[in-house]
């Protein structure tokens, strides 16, 4: 065994760290819940796929509006102080949700507004979440950070939230809202309990905002390897909200399942993402970035294309638990290269690009899997995705062989040099 790996299976992540992991816990069990109860309310409502798809829309819009501002003001800002806030907000956003669900006074075009704001702050969590990170755990162990964080999201969110959000919105409608309330606030509290001794230069306050945004842009366009991820990510978000947008109704109508069943689904095919969790930071190193990487896109585009032909439970089940294996060795992998290859002081304008070009399609896709589904059928969704992602992966695959030789492996990763 080398020193590396020995050092590795010996490093014990600090207590910062475990308070962040079970912030990310909580608010994931809340999560959970509305995954499964969010779409169910909606459905409630209408049943109109462009209407159901846009309460997806709504909530990822921010992700193509507001993901490159937001980059420059992480860098500029307390970020701990930015995920309490964002966590507070949504609390009192979803205790509305709940109250006007109670009380048979939410619309659907008010529910597309409220997620709108929603959607805000969970881009500030998230990219914040995600910078703060490098400043708790050393690089060498970025990989096992977040693949134990990736395991507790999917349990808590998959396994626990989204059955038990199904099932608390048959028995009361407004129960799965005001419980994530309360996750929400709890995790406030735990990140509040963080210390983190990194700061923010106070020399990048003194620049523009569209000097940072620029400076941002120009580092990830310049870096290869980060610009074709980033590229390769936007199609398969895009692609992915084709079917997830109006998933709930292709459950009913195609799978002929009630809410419970539903939630029962989800919670299945997150046993995907947990085996992706366990097995992805072995995988990565087992196979390398490159082969893990694009055998998880291939499997992308594969997988999609089993629900499309086979509208049958198990078929839906197989090829969800498929995507999210691929799925979080994806993000293991990926995330963790970002984490590493990103200077500090730059991570939140160039972080906030990658996820303007790799999250921010979201959005869009929504709305086209909305028109897909309403003009072509619910199972349309999932086949013109899989046509759409293989051949992407035709495409940007070689590109990617080519750009990944640049890659320096973890425990030889100098650090990332700053840019004056």
């Amino acid at each position: 065994m080398s020193n590396h790996e020995h050092n590795e299976e010996n490093y014990r992540l600090p207590g910062a760290y475990w308070r962040l992991f079970s912030a990310s816990t909580v608010s994931n069990l809340g999560d959970g819940i509305i995954v499964s109860a969010g779409p169910l309310l909606a459905l409630s409502m209408t049943d109109d796929t462009r209407l159901i798809s846009a309460v997806s829309f709504a909530a990822m819009l921010p992700w193509l509006l507001l993901s490159l501002p937001a980059g420059v003001y992480l860098d500029r800002a307390d970020r701990q102080k930015i995920m309490i806030n964002a966590n507070l907000v949504r609390c009192c956003f979803f205790f509305a949700i709940a109250l006007a669900a109670t009380t048979n006074t939410l619309s659907i075009y008010l529910l597309i507004v409220i997620m709108a704001a929603l959607g805000v702050c969970e881009l500030l969590f998230d990219m914040s979440s995600q910078a703060i990170l490098p400043a708790i755990v050393e690089p060498d162990h970025l990989e096992k950070a977040n693949s134990r964080l990736y395991i507790s999201q999917i349990i808590s969110n998959g396994f626990i939230g989204l059955p038990f959000g199904a099932w608390i919105f048959v028995v009361a409608i407004g129960a799965p809202f005001a419980i994530n309330a309360i996750a929400l606030f709890a995790a406030a509290l735990l990140i509040r309990s963080i210390h983190i001794q990194t700061k923010v230069p106070a020399k990048i306050a003194t620049n523009s905002y569209s000097y940072d945004l620029r400076q941002g842009f120009l580092w990830l366009w310049s870096n290869r390897l980060l610009r074709t991820l980033a590229i390769m990510l936007g199609l398969a978000n895009m692609c992915g909200m084709f079917a997830q947008a109006v998933f709930v109704k292709f459950a009913r109508d195609e799978l002929g399942l009630g809410a419970t069943g539903f939630g029962l689904l989800l919670a299945a095919i997150s046993i995907g993402s947990v085996l992706g969790g366990l097995f992805g930071e072995y995988f990565g190193k087992k196979l390398g970035m490159t082969t893990a990487i694009l055998g998880s896109y291939f499997v992308f585009g594969l997988s999609d294309a089993i629900p499309g032909l086979f509208p049958q439970i198990w078929a839906v089940a197989l090829g969800g638990v498929i995507m999210s294996i691929a799925g979080t060795m994806w993000n293991v992998i990926t995330v963790s290269a970002r984490q590493r290859l990103i200077p500090a002081e730059l991570f939140g304008r160039v972080n906030s690009v990658y996820r303007f070009i790799g999250t921010g399609t979201t959005a869009i896709g929504a709305l086209i899997g909305g028109q897909i589904a309403f003009k072509f059928g619910l199972r349309a969704t999932y086949l013109v995705s899989s046509a759409i992602l293989l051949t992407a992966f035709c495409i940007f695959g070689p590109i990617f062989l080519k750009t990944s030789k640049s890659y320096i492996e973890p425990d030889r990763t100098p650090a990332p040099p700053s840019i004056t």
